[in-house]
């Protein structure tokens, strides 16, 4: 078939989009647009007139509020999540398409070659044969008949009304939805957020520049004392069978202590198994870092006991750090039986709440971050891989990626015991993540959203297996809990229990997750028990950044490489601290104030390293002394007027690249490999990494500071930057180019380092920002709205509120009024 010019530039636009994000965000959602309104006839940005639709599983009405969010109440769950469905299609039906066929490796068949790469990775993962493993464990459960429903509900508009436009632009039809679709879409989410390669990182650096080097760059543990869980866990005493190693802990040795950047402890990387000598893996990382969980996705949640607050009930903040979409990313709904009275937020395709409130609980999400993948290399020889001293096949398929437009591939999808193969440029290892295997997370989800006491909140995330989640809750008695739910595996080399930070020999069994079955039903018997993850029960408060759990784990978790850098959390805690220190007892409007905070701990600690370039014996250019001065006395504050926050964020960017760029750039490594800001802060002054080897003098971190702050003299000057909200932009942009489409640009508050969060760069930040009150009305915000129809007033009527620190209210009442959509059983319709 001959391709219009327009589709192919379409297409084009989409699948870079796409492929950036890696899903769970980026710009696929509502993605596909005309280039005037014209296609858009008949689209009045209206919710609904009392259309009637039938039921084949009973009455549902659905009523829009002022925000857009649907209020579903209906006579059984089924009819409801009919309802759901139907309401999820009507509004977001090319999004939950578009997500689904990259997650399978499908996409390319909608949008042409520039997907066939996606597709080969994601269907060298098989994701999709893991849904349909998940779906078989869930089908019979509580949950199943309501993802069913859903699907039907799905179908059901697809089948009966008009396709959004989207699908007319790129020339193809939806395929019938599935439960596994459902599935699937959660294997995605899964994935986004505990997916990663870092051991394929680290054992490239330790390659390239040594075990020393690399033990510095990215030690067991961050230096700091500002873990999730500050004092004691409240966990079940728990030691793995086996020898185990001295640091086994990970993100910080046995005895608690954490390690300062570089010594002892540190150089333990990689020490404590029978791993083969390291390797380079840096064409296979360079393929499949645009897939692994980005290290800026994060998130914030507190929860507070009603011993601190004004009403003597607890309260509870969560703001997601995801990608800034057009439409907003979340999908916020509010479900009602005569059993269920839940409102959240949820990413199309999935019938429950993620995140939100019943009447009697309240839940919030952050990403642990810990160390969930491993990966396995092997001897080969014709299509054999040695394993436990023999050699076997391995299990192979062949399947065709369609290419819209194009010439069809043909790729060989290999597994092993440990799990997919993936392979570039003749290096290949297996890899293991609990995805794979059948999970549960669905039913656990499903279980929040009937919580009625704290007890329903624990049975839910004991079968909470992917992604591993800091999850606080709170319930209407003044519990709280705080509680990294998931499936932690603990390896073991023979008779020892090793740690995960490194890449395994399979040949020689090392690294065995006992109890784990890809793509079937895994026992989890080696993985550690529920009540061995480090928690806390009823805390005065609780915080979590994606810093590490705790400082002594009693199985290994992760390390500096997977945890996020503390300066978020530290932060938070420090608010904390002061409002409980205070005596003044807590309201929710203290809760705003801390998701609204713009001081960065990271700033306060940097810049006094920028100061010292104005001492340091390469001289400054006057434009850089002048810049250097206005962080004299600034207190760390990120905000869109500053001209310090300004000159701080470029000269960071300039002084981190200045400090790795000889050594890193010499291996032909990028910025990509450069360690956390932790460690360059935790450098000594005249640390070998601050001598630039391609100069004969000897730099000390003034010298590479002074570097730095001309350099920012410079980016200054040629921008034309004034102060730090001409950089510091919000940009969201439809990826069809249309600037009817887009949000509208503003400055912004803000860094990727501070509570209220926002990265310009990668245009990342607070998803959204909620704070649960039992006692007063809860909140709710979202970075847009919660239509995806651009002819809707819900389109963007929040974006403005959003970016100000704003908030609206998020209750548990009916809207009131005539329904928009009234479902009526088939029988009587």
């Amino acid at each position: 078939m001959h391709s219009e010019p327009w589709r192919v530039a379409l297409s084009v636009v989409l699948v870079g989009a796409l492929v950036a994000s890696a899903a769970l965000g980026g710009t696929f959602l509502s993605l596909a647009a005309p280039f005037s309104g014209d296609a858009y006839e008949g689209v009045d940005g209206g919710v609904g007139d009392g259309e009637r639709i039938e039921n084949p599983y009973g009455e549902a009405t659905v009523t829009y509020d002022e925000y857009g969010v649907p209020h579903v109440d209906a006579e059984n769950e089924e009819a409801l999540y009919f309802a759901v469905g139907y309401v999820q299609a009507r509004d977001r039906l090319f999004a939950m398409d578009l997500q689904r066929r990259l997650i399978a490796g499908e996409l390319s068949s909608a949008v042409g070659e520039r997907a066939v790469e996606s597709d080969e990775f994601y269907r060298s993962l098989d994701f999709e044969g893991a849904a349909e493993a998940s779906w078989e464990s869930v089908r019979d459960t509580e949950a199943g008949p309501g993802v069913e429903a859903f699907s039907a509900g799905v179908n059901h508009y697809t089948d009966t009304q008009p396709l959004p436009p989207e699908f007319g632009m790129l020339g193809y039809e939806p395929d019938e939805w599935t439960p596994v679709d459902t599935l699937l879409i959660g294997k995605q989410i899964s994935w986004t957020l505990s997916g990663n390669f870092a051991d394929l990182r680290r054992e490239t650096v330790q390659s390239r520049l040594g075990d020393d080097a690399a033990a510095e760059l990215y030690p067991d543990a961050l230096d700091h004392d500002s873990p999730n869980i500050r004092g004691g866990s409240d966990a079940e005493p728990y030691t793995p069978d086996g020898d185990i190693s001295e640091s086994v802990g990970g993100d910080a040795p046995v005895d608690g202590d954490a390690p300062v950047v570089g010594d002892d402890s540190s150089a333990a990387i990689g020490d404590d198994s029978q791993t083969a000598q390291s390797a380079d893996f840096e064409g296979l990382y360079d393929w499949v870092q645009a897939y692994e969980t980005d290290p800026g996705v994060g998130s914030n949640n507190w929860v507070v006991s009603g011993d601190l607050t004004e009403s003597g009930s607890p309260l509870l903040a969560n703001d997601p750090h995801l990608q800034l979409t057009v439409p907003a990313l979340w999908y916020e709904m509010h479900l009602t039986t005569d059993e269920m009275n839940v409102r959240g937020v949820t990413f199309p395709g999935i019938p429950f709440a993620i995140i939100g409130q019943t009447d009697d609980v309240a839940w919030g999400v952050t990403n642990v971050g810990g160390d969930f993948t491993d990966q396995y290399t092997y001897e080969t020889r014709d299509g054999e891989y040695l394993y436990d001293g023999e050699y076997r096949p391995f299990e192979t398929t062949n399947e065709t990626i369609e290419v819209a437009d194009g010439e069809d591939r043909t790729i060989t999808v290999r597994k092993t015991v440990h799990g997919p193969v993936i392979e570039r440029e003749g290096t290949e290892v297996a890899v293991a993540w609990p995805g794979f295997s059948a999970t549960n997370e669905s039913l656990g989800v499903y279980q929040l959203n009937h919580a009625a006491e704290m007890s329903d909140v624990r049975e839910a995330l004991e079968i909470w297996d992917v992604p591993a989640q800091n999850i606080v809750a709170m319930d209407r008695s003044g519990e709280t809990l705080y509680y990294p739910a998931g499936k932690y595996p603990i390896r073991r080399t023979g008779d020892e229990v090793v740690r995960g930070d490194q890449v395994f020999n399979g040949s020689a069994n090392e690294g065995e997750w006992a109890g784990y079955e890809p793509y079937g039903q895994s026992s989890w018997d080696g993985f550690a028990p529920f009540d061995a993850i480090p928690h806390l029960d009823n805390p005065e408060y609780a915080a979590t950044a994606n810093q590490r759990v705790v400082d002594d784990p009693q199985f290994y978790v992760g390390t500096s490489m997977t945890f996020a850098d503390p300066y978020r959390g530290e932060r938070i805690y420090e608010l904390l601290d002061e409002r409980a220190e205070s005596g003044t007892p807590m309201t929710p409007e203290d809760m705003k104030e801390i998701q609204r905070d713009v001081d960065s701990d990271r700033a306060d600690a940097f810049t006094a390293y920028a100061l010292s370039s104005t001492n340091a014996s390469t001289g400054l250019s006057s434009a850089a002394r002048e810049d250097a001065e206005t962080l004299r006395g600034w207190n760390g504050s990120m905000r869109a007027d500053s001209e310090a926050a300004l000159v701080y964020t470029l000269w960071m960017e300039e002084f981190r690249n200045a400090t790795f760029a000889d050594e890193f750039g010499a291996q032909g490594l990028d910025e990509g490999y450069y360690p956390r800001d932790y460690v360059l802060q935790g450098f000594d002054e005249e640390s070998d990494w601050y001598d630039d080897s391609r100069t004969q003098t000897v730099e000390t971190r003034a010298d590479i500071a002074a570097v730095a702050m001309n350099r920012t003299a410079e980016r200054i000057d040629a921008s034309g930057y004034e102060t730090y909200g001409d950089y510091n932009r919000l940009d969201l942009n439809h990826p069809f180019g249309q600037a009817f489409l887009d949000f509208p640009e503003r400055a912004m508050d803000g860094s990727p380092y501070t509570v209220f969060n926002f990265r310009t760069e990668s245009q990342v930040g607070s998803s959204l920002r909620m704070v649960v009150s039992f006692e007063n009305d809860s909140s709710m915000i979202l970075p847009g709205g919660n239509s995806g129809n651009p002819w809707s007033p819900q389109y963007d009527d929040q974006l403005d509120m959003w970016a100000d620190g704003e908030y609206r209210r998020m209750t548990l009442d009916s809207p009131g009024g005539d329904p928009d959509l009234v479902f009526v059983a088939e029988e009587s319709s």
